[in-house]
C-alpha cells in the first residue's frame, strides 16, 4: 500500500502528539493500524510527550512510542535529564505498557517491535520501548561533540556498534560473505539515487498549499491570509510577464 510516513518535526517531542492524533483516527475509522512514533532521551523530558502518553494511555490508542536512549541530547547527558531510574518507566503513570530493549541489538529491537505492533493492532493499547544505544557521532555537522565528552568514552562504545554486531552475527550464522555485503550496500545505493532523482523530479508545492493541510475546514482568518497570499503571488506572476513583454 502507500507509505504513510509523516515529514519529520523539528520542534522536539511534538511527533509524539501527532502520533497520538494519528492513531486517535484510526481508532475511531475501526482501521487495525498502528502508528510508530520515534523520539531521543532528551524530548522525555518535554511536556508534549507527557500529554501524548497520558492520552495514548486514556483512550488505548494504537501506537507505539520508540525512545533512542543514546544518552545524549546534544550536549546535556542522560543523568542531567531525568533522575528516573529507566526513561521506560516514564510510560508507567499513564498506564502504558513499557520495555527497555538493548537498542544495539538489530533482532532484539524487531522482535519487541513486532510483539508491540500486534499489540496495538489486536486492541492491547498502546506500548513504549526505550532503546538503550550510544550516539557515536557529532549530534549535527554545527556540532563538536568533543567539547562536552571524553575520546575513550566515545571509543568505548564504538564495540557496540550495532551494524557490527548483526555483520557478526550473521557471518558466523549463515557465512555472510564480502560477496554478500557488497551486493546488499549496491542495493540500498540504488534504492537510494532512485529516491533522490524521484524528489529531484518533483515540482515544489505551490505557497498556498500551507493552508491546505491544516484544518477541515479553514478558519476565517487563514482564509484571508490565503487569498492575500494569492493575490500577490498573481501580482507577481503579472510582474513577470509585463517585464518579459
Amino acid at each position: 500500500g502507500p507509505r504513510r510516513d509523516l515529514p519529520i518535526a523539528v520542534p522536539i517531542a511534538t511527533q509524539a502528539l501527532h502520533a497520538v492524533g494519528v492513531a486517535r483516527a484510526l481508532q475511531l475509522r475501526g482501521e487495525r493500524q498502528a502508528v510508530v512514533t520515534v523520539c531521543g532521551d532528551g524530548a522525555t523530558s518535554k511536556g508534549d510527550f507527557a500529554e501524548a502518553l497520558n492520552l495514548a494511555g486514556v483512550w488505548q490508542l494504537p501506537v507505539l512510542f520508540v525512545v533512542t536512549n543514546n544518552q545524549w541530547a546534544i550536549s546535556v547527558p542522560r543523568t542531567a535529564q531525568s533522575h528516573a531510574q529507566t526513561l521506560a518507566q516514564k510510560a508507567v503513570a499513564a498506564g502504558v505498557e513499557s520495555l527497555q530493549v538493548d537498542g544495539n541489538d538489530l533482532l532484539a529491537m524487531e522482535y519487541a517491535s513486532r510483539q508491540a505492533l500486534q499489540q496495538a493492532r489486536d486492541g492491547g493499547g498502546p506500548f513504549l520501548i526505550e532503546a538503550l544505544t550510544y550516539r557515536l557521532t557529532d549530534h549535527t555537522t554545527a556540532d563538536d561533540a568533543r567539547r562536552y565528552r571524553d575520546d575513550d568514552e566515545v571509543s568505548a562504545h564504538w564495540a557496540e556498534d550495532p551494524v557490527a554486531r548483526i555483520k557478526a552475527y550473521l557471518v558466523e550464522q549463515s557465512g555472510w560473505s564480502k560477496t554478500d555485503e557488497e551486493a546488499l550496500q549496491a542495493e540500498c545505493q540504488a534504492e537510494l539515487d532512485a529516491a533522490v532523482e524521484a524528489y529531484l523530479a518533483t515540482p515544489p508545492p505551490a505557497p498556498e498549499s500551507m493552508f491546505d493541510y491544516l484544518y477541515a475546514e479553514l478558519p476565517q482568518a487563514y482564509q484571508g491570509q490565503r487569498s492575500e497570499l494569492l493575490a500577490r503571488a498573481a501580482k507577481a506572476e503579472a510582474g513577470k510577464e509585463h517585464h518579459h513583454g
